[in-house]
């Protein structure tokens, strides 16, 4: 019986590590150009921002979450558009989001109203109109509106989020889209 070498073995470990590693890329989310549909997230290390959005009948629900790392700051919705933003553990906003289609471009446009929750910050408002790029797998979210101020063409300011799933988590019962 021959024995194996140290480079064949070395060879034969990182061959089994690669197949394991690849055997567990089944449980990967599928993630594919299904238009708005599906999980959306943007950030880096310190913070991260997440958008889901479902159709439900002919209209579309969002649901907006954002969490810094060390948990000091969180935006959080739910899928009826009520929301909070919360810093160091206190409640800084009230925040009710309305989700609609723009019937002259098909984009989804989402407008945020928030409440002060104390009496240093000043109500807000902004309105954010969506696009799937081209392949699917990015969404720009263009600022039309904030606070009073419009922006229009290149002004608008874009954050760009990536498809992270076709799926969403905990996505709304149907049909009860507000």
């Amino acid at each position: 019986m021959r024995k194996t070498s140290h480079q064949e073995r070395v060879g034969i470990s990182a061959a089994v590590l690669v197949a394991v590693a690849l055997a567990g890329c089944g449980g990967n989310a599928r993630v594919s150009d299904t238009g708005y549909a599906g999980t959306w997230v943007r950030g880096n290390e310190r913070i991260r921002s997440t958008l889901a959005i479902v159709r439900d009948g002919d209209r579309f629900r969002t649901r907006i979450g954002v969490r810094s790392s060390d948990g000091t700051y969180a935006i959080r919705a739910g899928w009826e558009g009520a929301g909070e933003e919360v810093q160091d553990g206190a409640k800084t906003y009230v925040l009710v989001y309305r989700t609609t289609v723009d019937p002259a471009t098909a984009h989804l446009r989402v407008e945020c109203t928030g409440t002060p929750a104390v009496p240093s910050r000043k109500p807000m408002r902004y309105v954010d109109e969506l696009v799937v790029e081209p392949g699917g797998l990015t969404l720009s979210a263009y600022t039309l509106e904030r606070d009073g101020q419009r922006y229009e063409g290149d002004a608008r300011p874009r954050r760009e989020f990536r498809k992270a799933s076709d799926e969403v988590k905990d996505p709304p019962p149907a049909g009860r889209a507000p």
